[in-house]
């Protein structure tokens, strides 16, 4: 084996790094951008998927589960890895997945064609030669309308993250252990963090915000194990990745956060400016960087060969399905008569108004069938004129207000008599705190009770069945039945709090897209 591929390989032997789905990476999500830049994508639903440095297989095999006739193909240097990823293919009886123990850089002809392409967290983690083995496979492997997903560091963002980098480098070099590298990384950090006192200077700031951003990942060593600590990390300019993509006949379509480089997203007078400096995109996305400060991209590529086309085109709207986490500002009705100001706020907090009557319809209508996803005719029905619908919802789309869906999520937006919760997140509820729901999206599950719940949800009980369950670990101690950090031990009352408990936890695995039909 290669020096620099066995180094990499001992790192993640010593040091797994466990996978999980990444929404961004679903052929849903891939199809769909691929359709509003005017290609002719494979259907989710019966599609293959090449993923290169697939762990163990976190990210393919929710999706193979979902999407029982399409093909995934994961290849990742790790035997250890990829080991754990067979094990759960093997336990969920898959056939549509084949996750191999090999080298990117041994991808070869035998290797057919895959209509999305994903390589997710590697490509600054590794060597130049195979960055360029990466494009090269995207090349010689990507169907003719197919696109392919790379995930990379940037600068200018990671100019400050570079310098915690070579601090934390520094500070182990000398030690060989994964567990004491990490932690003396951590103490490092925090040292530094403690020497500023009051100071409010920008290096003061930046040593502040450092110790923060290492405190998030406390639980997850690695991630900064693997992040600041590996031998191997090499970000670079957006223009540079799209100058490398272009050598190897490879074209850029759009960031897979669709809305996240969009100029026109920053204030209006950041953008206009922005606009007098250039006429390129791909400069102007350069541009955008330097304005945020930009830290990691996940790009997405086609052959050079394909003609893009952003327009928006209705008969391409007809096909899509549309869901929002966007919800009015305000309890009620939606007062959507002419004129009048309504405020909306996004699932991030970030909050806008609008008076177009058929804007606040069609949101309004979103909000009540969430998370559930809508039909393109639905929302006409809701919202009116059908070319005006199309063209709002491709706005909001790109303005990151609304998803947009080929293949739409299968969840619920009501709790039905006998509630089900997808197998999938039951098991993955049994195994610990993280599960996935429908919209492809990872959740921590922290409440002992809702992880109780949501293993019961297998569409046989009834409330009153569930809240017979939950009062026999509750009398068994497996599960602590408090109000307001008191215990309950009044038997004629716990009845009644283990109904609100169940109603509470219900709800809101509604609202998170974990129940099914």
């Amino acid at each position: 084996m290669r020096d620099a591929e066995a180094a990499v390989r001992e790192s993640y032997e010593q040091v797994p790094y466990p996978s999980a789905l990444q929404h961004f990476t679903h052929p849903d999500h891939l199809a769909t951008l691929a359709l509003l830049h005017g290609l002719s994508p494979a259907p989710p639903q019966r599609c293959r998927v090449l993923e290169l440095g697939c762990a163990d297989g976190g990210n393919l095999i929710p999706m193979a589960i979902e999407l029982p006739d399409s093909e995934f193909v994961g290849i990742d240097l790790s035997p250890k890895q990829i080991a754990s990823g067979v094990a759960q293919v093997e336990a969920w009886k898959l056939t549509n997945v084949n996750l191999r123990t090999m080298s990117i850089l041994d991808v070869g002809a035998d290797f057919v064609a895959f209509d999305f392409i994903i390589c997710h967290g590697v490509f600054s983690w590794v060597t130049p030669d195979v960055q360029q083995k990466i494009l090269d496979i995207c090349r010689r492997h990507l169907a003719p309308q197919g696109v392919a997903y790379i995930s990379y560091n940037t600068f200018p963002g990671w100019h400050l993250r570079r310098m915690v980098r070579d601090m934390v480098l520094f500070h182990t070099e000398n030690v060989e252990s994964p567990d004491e590298r990490s932690a003396r990384a951590f103490e490092l950090v925090r040292f530094l963090a403690g020497t500023t006192g009051d100071a409010s200077d920008a290096h003061a700031l930046f040593l502040r915000s450092t110790h923060e951003h290492f405190e998030e990942y406390a639980d997850r060593p690695h991630y900064l194990m693997h992040e600041y600590l590996e031998q191997t990390n090499a970000p670079l300019y957006f223009r540079e990745f799209a100058s490398l993509a272009a050598s190897h006949e490879l074209q850029y379509v759009c960031e897979a956060e669709a809305h996240a480089a969009e100029a026109d997203n920053l204030p209006a007078a950041i953008a206009a400016k922005l606009h007098t400096y250039t006429e390129d995109a791909i400069a102007l996305e350069q541009y955008v960087d330097f304005v945020v400060n930009r830290a990691f991209r996940r790009s997405l590529l086609t052959h050079d060969s394909s003609r893009l086309d952003r327009t928006m085109v209705v008969s391409r709207m007809r096909q899509l399905h549309a869901s929002t986490t966007t919800r009015p500002a305000e309890a009620g009705d939606v007062d959507t008569r002419p004129g009048v100001s309504v405020t909306f706020r996004t699932e991030r907090g970030k909050t806008f108004t609008s008076t177009h009557p058929i804007a606040k319809r069609v949101l309004a209508f979103l909000a009540s069938v969430a998370p559930r996803a809508a039909s393109f005719a639905e929302i006409s029905t809701a919202g009116g004129d059908e070319a005006v619908v199309a063209d709002l919802l491709h706005a909001l789309f790109w303005s990151g207000v609304l998803d947009l869906h080929l293949a739409p999520p299968a969840c619920v937006s009501t709790v039905s008599a006998f509630p089900r919760a997808s197998l999938l997140a039951r098991r993955q509820a049994d195994a610990g705190l993280f599960v996935t729901n429908q919209r492809r999206r990872v959740l921590k599950l922290d409440d002992p009770f809702a992880r109780f719940i949501l293993r019961q949800l297998d569409g046989t009980h009834d409330r009153a069945s569930l809240v017979r369950l939950l009062d026999h670990e509750a009398a068994s101690a497996r599960l602590d039945l408090r109000v307001d950090d008191q215990p309950v031990r009044d038997p004629m009352r716990i009845p009644s709090v283990l109904q609100a408990i169940l109603d509470h936890h219900l709800k809101k695995m509604a609202e998170y897209a974990l129940l099914v039909a």
